[in-house]
């Protein structure tokens, strides 16, 4: 097995989002399923990335190129030398209807409280926030 890290692309956006899907399900915390449209907002929000170029945001892919170039494992590092361009945004809570989807409701908004928090404290500062994903 010979493994490179290299950037992603659009075509490699489908087996990315499948695999984050496959280590995390649609939330970070306990693995739920995706929910309805999930996986298609996952990939678009991914194909925006890699049009618009934020500066701060990277994604990457380990690819096994013995194997014809199978991605084996997805990475997205967010790197923030001056904090984030949106702090103040993040501690604004979401609408109820994003986080009622499905019925991981509850856990979706306790994550969402929990991430809204700790990222809008860490966002005023520089920090690199980091999603390994194989």
């Amino acid at each position: 097995m010979s493994l490179v890290i290299l950037p992603v692309e659009h075509a490699d956006v489908k087996q990315c989002i499948a695999l984050r899907i496959a280590s995390l399900g649609s939330l970070v915390i306990g693995r739920s399923p995706p929910y309805p449209g999930y996986t298609e907002e996952a990939e678009a929000s991914l194909h925006h990335d890699l049009d618009t170029k934020p500066p701060y945001v990277r994604h990457l892919k380990v690819v096994d190129t013995e194997s014809r170039g199978e991605v084996v494992a997805y990475a997205k590092w967010e790197v923030y030398e001056h904090g984030r361009p949106d702090a103040d945004q993040l501690l604004a809570p979401r609408s109820e209807p994003v986080k009622q989807v499905d019925r991981f409701g509850p856990l979706r908004r306790a994550a969402d409280a929990y991430f809204s928090r700790r990222n809008g404290e860490m966002g005023r500062r520089p920090h690199i926030r980091e999603s390994t994903l194989s």
